[in-house]
């Protein structure tokens, strides 16, 4: 039976000879599987990024001249 240590020394392996592509889907994959077992999922998307989108939509969101419906 293989330890998790060896599991781990072999996904580098394969990490290591995996294009660059692959290498995003296979974190993408491994994101899924934390998320689905730990009920915690990563986002891509950090507070800072979310401040900053904020900001550049306040002149939308608060100008009281424009209509919503009319965006």
């Amino acid at each position: 039976m293989i330890n998790v240590q060896e599991y781990k020394s072999k996904i580098n392996n394969i990490i290591e000879h995996l294009p660059e592509s692959k290498v995003e889907e296979l974190w993408d994959f491994a994101a899924y599987l934390k998320a689905r077992y730990t009920g915690k999922e990563e986002s891509p998307v950090n507070e800072e990024s979310l401040i900053l989108q904020q900001e550049s939509l306040k002149k939308i969101w608060d100008n009281p001249g424009e209509d919503i419906y009319e965006l």
